[in-house]
């Protein structure tokens, strides 16, 4: 442990898991517990639940669950020891840590090392900004683009110098070590291994803050023709670029309040639309938006509207970007700007409301798609033909039955194609798109409940979720001795979990997660916590029936093997004897490991 265990109760005690998930997923009540769309996985009804009294969360559709620590965790995906430190930040508790292994001390020193260099570099790169003689042309460039001296304060922009050291003078001043030097990719090693330079020169520089307002990397652009015009920190372990949206550590709230992101794609478009008062944006960075940049942005907002340039590259990028979109069921709009324009330009031109107007025109996905394509074909026999080719890979994508239908329905109207013959063409994309899947995802999903649990009897696990349930059952479970009966190794094990921890706790799940050591028993724990008995009229009888059956389903299954054994030895059948010893060895290992 790097932590120590009391600390570990005393983090978890002191977070409350609505909170945290709140800043994550949009939940709405439902009788005791809250539901929102899962951010580990696609999907358009709310299966993702949290239990405020249980202070654990579980989502039906892909079965991830676990306490606040878990969630943290997974969400932001950084180990055990990064998320306890997170949540300690926040409810002001200090840890003192244990000694760790070489290998952790290294991983954790980075991260904080990291940070801590990216700030310091960022108040730097402030600092040349505002210079009179260094940051002259680039304060000169903010002011020619309309950026407000607000704006450059709040998102802390600054200014790289023509010069090949700065930083690296930074870094010998702050002793940075080589290898946190070389991770954060600020500076470069030179070829012939003598020495370093800076990655960023002569460029206006946006620090990149991960959703925790902590600097995770740069991103630099030039002020004039030079190429590339932007340049952004590499990969490092703090900074990923599948993970982090320029702005919503500052755009959060405003998505959450009006249900709705607006999407751009550089620096300058989101902060011209935040300084304009369209405060619900994000930028993509340049990079192609991930499947984890949509289901994280599916924690602030229901509607997404992705706003792209009329030009050949716009129109790519929006094509690019939508089936994303439509396998994660999002509501999704595209907004194309009238010609010569990108998000900046209009919102600087025109102002925000005419910026709202327009987006109010913006087309669902497939009325985009199907004017792209009629634009582009036409509506001669062929050209319908085509459209129909191209429009049946993205009606197959779409996962609701009926808003499929409803788009297959649209689709036959415009090209004036019988029904029929459309819904069968998209039925065969789908089959098709369905046995690809099945052949193997390409991106994998929760891992599999254990073979031990799937092969058990499903009243062991429904034993277990009793008394996590009704504490006072534990005391039948042990008087009982029902645990040695368990087939399940895993059901076993938490088993005497729960019974380890007693039943004078308030938050007997809450304990009992808390001892737990990996994710699929949180996962498991979670499950079982929310199974939901309403309809049970006596929990002890209930208990009582299911504990007796499970031994003495036990019993017979042991009486039969040693009576066939018997036999098969009395008639000396070889094939047989082996077969069940074979079967009572490995009864013997589910019950001993």
């Amino acid at each position: 442990m790097m932590i120590p265990e009391e600390k570990i109760a005393e983090i978890i005690a002191a977070s409350d898991i609505f909170d945290i998930v709140s800043e994550a997923v949009i939940l709405k009540k439902s009788g005791r517990n809250f539901f929102g769309l899962c951010p580990f996985h696609s999907e358009k009804s709310p299966s993702f639940s949290v239990n405020p009294d249980k202070q654990i969360f579980h989502c039906f559709g892909c079965g991830v669950g676990g306490n606040v620590l878990s969630f943290v965790m997974k969400y932001h995906g950084i180990s055990f020891p990064e998320a306890a430190r997170m949540l300690a930040r926040k409810y002001n508790i200090v840890i003192e840590t244990q000694k760790m292994s070489p290998e952790q001390r290294k991983a954790v020193h980075t991260r904080e090392s990291l940070f801590r260099l990216n700030k310091r570099v960022m108040q730097v790169y402030a600092g040349f900004l505002k210079d009179t003689l260094k940051g002259d042309c680039a304060r000169q460039y903010l002011e020619r683009r309309g950026t407000s001296k607000q704006i450059i304060e709040q998102f802390q922009l600054g200014y790289s110098p023509d010069a090949w050291d700065a930083i690296v003078n930074i870094l010998k001043k702050e002793k940075v070590a080589r290898g946190v030097a070389v991770s954060s990719g600020l500076v470069l090693e030179k070829k012939q291994k003598n020495g370093f330079y800076d990655r960023f020169r002569n460029r206006l520089m946006f620090p990149i803050f991960d959703i925790n307002m902590q600097v995770a990397g740069f991103g630099g652009r030039v002020m004039d023709d030079s190429m590339p015009k932007y340049m952004n920190s590499p990969e490092s372990p703090v900074y990923s670029k599948s993970r982090i949206l320029y702005g919503l550590h500052a755009a959060k709230q405003a998505c959450r309040r009006q249900g709705q992101v607006f999407i751009v794609e550089g620096y300058f478009d989101f902060l011209s639309l935040y300084q304009h008062g369209i405060k619900n944006s994000v930028a993509s960075l340049g990079t192609a938006l991930t499947r984890e940049h949509v289901r994280i942005l599916k924690g602030y907002a229901t509607t997404m509207t992705l706003v792209f340039d009329s030009d050949e590259a716009g129109i790519k990028a929006a094509k690019r970007s939508i089936d994303i979109f439509v396998q994660e069921g999002i509501d999704t709009r595209i907004l194309v700007l009238p010609e010569n324009n990108d998000p900046d330009s209009y919102v600087m031109a025109h102002g925000g409301d005419a910026f709202l107007k327009l987006a109010d025109t913006a087309k669902t996905v497939m009325q985009f798609l199907l004017q792209l394509a009629l634009d582009t074909y036409g509506t001669s026999v062929e050209g319908r033909i085509k459209v129909l080719d191209e429009m049946k890979r993205h009606l197959a994508m779409i996962q609701d039955y009926a808003v499929r239908s409803i788009y297959v329905r649209e689709l036959a109207e415009t090209l004036n194609i019988d029904e029929k013959a459309v819904l069968a063409k998209v039925k065969n994309a789908y089959e098709k798109q369905v046995n690809r899947q099945a052949r193997g995802p390409l991106i994998p999903d929760v891992d599999d409940t254990s073979k031990s649990v799937l092969e058990s009897d499903p009243r062991e696990k429904q034993i277990l979720s009793m008394m996590l349930h009704w504490p006072e059952l534990i005391s039948v479970a042990v008087e009982k001795k029902v645990l040695p009966s368990f087939y399940s190794k895993q059901l076993e094990r938490l088993g005497r979990l729960i019974i380890d921890n007693g039943t004078n706790t308030q938050n007997i799940v809450s304990a009992v997660m808390a001892r737990v050591e990996t994710d699929e028993d949180r996962q498991l724990i979670a499950s079982m916590a929310m199974e939901d008995y309403t309809g049970v009229q006596d929990s002890a009888q209930t208990f009582a029936v299911l504990v007796n059956r499970v031994i003495k389903i036990k019993n017979k299954t042991d009486r039969v093997i040693v009576s066939e054994l018997t036999k098969a030895k009395e008639g000396c059948d070889v094939d047989v004897i082996a077969l069940l010893k074979l079967k009572q060895q490995q009864i013997r290992q589910l019950h001993n490991s």
